[in-house]
């Protein structure tokens, strides 16, 4: 069973948010989200993200978007092949976390990626 750390599952959380509907909606959920499992370390552990160039600012609305560094990033790590369609990413996210049983240390993430890429208690 391989484990991510915070910082892979925050990343995570924005690769998930970058292949759903880009909403305000979305976005409050996500930025709520990252606020409610990290407390205190939110700004710290969006910061590492923005330094090693795996988020951005976006120019549009100023809120957080994963790049494109950080998309091939988490290909890496869940061994997504970068051919896939963007349609089928989330579904390759949700194949690679039940086959390789990835371990979430922060719960409220896990329900959140869990929940956008359609994994249930039936999955598990």
């Amino acid at each position: 069973m391989a484990k991510l750390t915070l910082k892979e599952q925050v990343l995570l959380a924005y690769y998930i948010y970058n292949f759903l509907e880009d909403t305000e909606q979305a976005m409050r959920e996500l930025e709520n989200i990252l606020q409610d499992s990290l407390q205190e370390n939110h700004v710290k552990s969006v910061e590492e993200l923005q330094r090693e160039g795996l988020v951005d600012s976006s120019k549009e609305d100023g809120k957080e978007r994963i790049t494109n560094e950080g998309v091939l990033y988490i290909n890496n790590i869940l061994h997504i092949q970068s051919e896939s369609t963007d349609g089928n990413k989330l579904a390759h996210v949700k194949d690679s976390l039940l086959t390789y049983e990835i371990a979430f240390t922060e719960e409220t993430l896990k329900e959140y990626i869990y929940k956008n890429v359609g994994i249930t208690d039936e999955n598990n």
